[in-house]
């Protein structure tokens, strides 16, 4: 993820108005994680499938797929306005963002890894839509990852493992489209 720079003599951007709005996806499919300071070698600046795979293989990546009720919403912002601000109105910072949802497809060796990884308070997190685009940039968004025990709840309804993810939004949050991010697998 790249951090916004700019100059009060930029001028502003023009953006160009697509034909069609672009199908990101309309839910999360996918998460990964990666310890802060692991070492995952991206050559641009987003992680190609390729280079996921690689990182996966090498242990330094953990894929988690079979995810339903997932989407990420805004949770809130530091505001300023009035006389802390020059022009009276309100300023944001800080944005704060929750990914959350569902783990469907799971097994013992899911809900062990889930358990370990809830131990770390820092790591580096990508999550992946249904349109094949993945959000988190080169680095991931920096998460404490926070995950539910198995909940049984009651016939008929399949176990889940709840989660989520808050993190800051810092600069921009461009997505990479990889039509072979859907053959993601541990």
């Amino acid at each position: 993820m790249d951090n916004l720079v700019f100059t009060c003599t930029d001028a502003l951007d023009q953006p160009l108005t697509p034909s069609c709005s672009t199908d990101y996806g309309e839910q999360i499919v996918g998460i990964a994680f990666m310890k802060k300071g692991g070492t995952f070698t991206v050559a641009s600046d987003y992680p190609t499938k390729a280079e996921f795979d690689v990182a996966i293989a090498a242990g330094e990546v953990s894929f988690y797929s079979g995810i339903s009720n997932a989407h990420r919403v805004e949770q809130g912002a530091t505001e300023l306005s009035g006389d802390d601000t020059v022009t009276g109105g309100t300023e944001r910072y800080d944005v704060q963002y929750r990914v959350e949802g569902r783990i469907k497809i799971l097994d013992q060796n899911i809900a062990r890894a889930t358990e370990k990884l809830d131990r770390y308070t820092q790591v580096r997190m990508w999550f992946f839509t249904k349109g094949n685009y993945c959000f988190g940039g080169k680095d991931g968004y920096l998460v404490s990852p926070n995950f539910g025990e198995i909940i049984f709840e009651g016939k008929g309804q399949p176990p889940y493992i709840p989660y989520f993810c808050d993190y800051t939004a810092i600069g921009a949050d461009y997505a990479r489209y990889d039509a072979d991010y859907d053959a993601l697998t541990n």
